[in-house]
């Protein structure tokens, strides 16, 4: 089994309430590539009297037994595996999907404690986002409401000037191209971002960066149309908060997903996994692919 096709999926024992193992299995069968489901068990020392190690590990070797039935059940001939890890869930969870295809987590996992002690918080709103900061691999971040709907909505992607953005990008239309649906590429602009003055500018100057911002985004979509002749690839620019604006043009096309890359901190990366967009990320019902720029 080749590593680099493998879909890696972050479990824990909200799992079935979850969209991140139906993701990964939608995604499996786009792509016909075999699913790995993970479940870290935190090893931090617990503050009950009565932890024990053993409990834990019987309850985590059950949980990842359900997930691989699930899989069994579900995915038909698909290939699939279930293991479970030790460690700090974020960091580990990275580790495990390193020269992986990509790392599936969900949104709103919750752990529970379990009657001999506590079970591995995985995936809990701010893990999810450091698994996205940490991960080498692309990030699928699946929202807990998430159920499998349409195949045929665009792939939204999020492009910036940066030039971090390639992998990005290389990444959406990939998945486009298995699903045959076609690519949406936005670029939030803000005239605000570009003066320092307080006098706003005039709606010459606007319509003059409109039109600019909109030809640049043009060149970079003719740039990828030439490389993947067969898919759809539209563009859009918009001008506010790329947070809220992002959000405002995956809603109006009804992305199924939404792609968003950087170096590490990258602002649009950091924006939208900083506290300003924490609640744009936890409401959101499209899922979110992190995709950062080789190291």
């Amino acid at each position: 089994m080749n590593s680099r096709s493998i879909i890696a999926v972050g479990v824990d024992s909200s799992w079935a309430l979850a969209g991140a193992v139906d993701w990964a299995l939608q995604e499996s069968r786009f792509s016909s590539q075999p699913i790995r489901a993970i479940h870290v068990v935190d090893t931090k020392p617990s503050s009950g009297p009565h932890f024990a190690t053993v409990d834990v590990d019987q309850a985590a070797q059950r949980l990842v037994a359900e997930v691989d039935d699930y899989l069994g059940a579900h995915g038909g001939q698909l290939r699939h595996t279930a293991h479970v890890a030790a460690g700090p869930p974020a960091q580990t969870l990275a580790r495990a999907a390193d020269g992986l295809r990509m790392l599936v987590v969900g949104r709103h996992g919750h752990g529970h404690r379990h009657q001999h002690g506590l079970l591995g918080r995985l995936l809990i709103g701010s893990t999810a986002e450091a698994v996205a900061h940490e991960a080498k691999a692309p990030v699928v971040v699946v929202p807990t409401p998430w159920t499998p709907g349409t195949t045929d909505a665009p792939i939204a992607i999020g492009v910036d000037e940066s030039e971090q953005c390639e992998a990005a990008i290389e990444f959406g239309i990939g998945l486009a191209v298995e699903r045959w649906v076609p690519v949406r590429l936005v670029h939030v602009w803000d005239v605000g971002g570009i003066y320092s003055w307080d006098v706003g500018p005039s709606a010459g100057t606007v319509t003059e960066w409109q039109e600019h911002h909109a030809a640049q985004l043009e060149h970079t979509a003719q740039l990828w149309r030439e490389k993947y002749p067969d898919t759809t690839i539209q563009t859009e620019t918009r001008r506010g908060h790329p947070v809220y604006a992002l959000a405002d043009a995956v809603t109006d096309s009804a992305a199924q997903l939404l792609v968003l890359g950087g170096r590490n901190h990258s602002r649009l990366v950091s924006i939208l996994l900083g506290s300003t967009a924490r609640g744009v990320l936890h409401h959101a019902t499209c899922p979110i692919a992190i995709v950062h720029e080789p190291r």
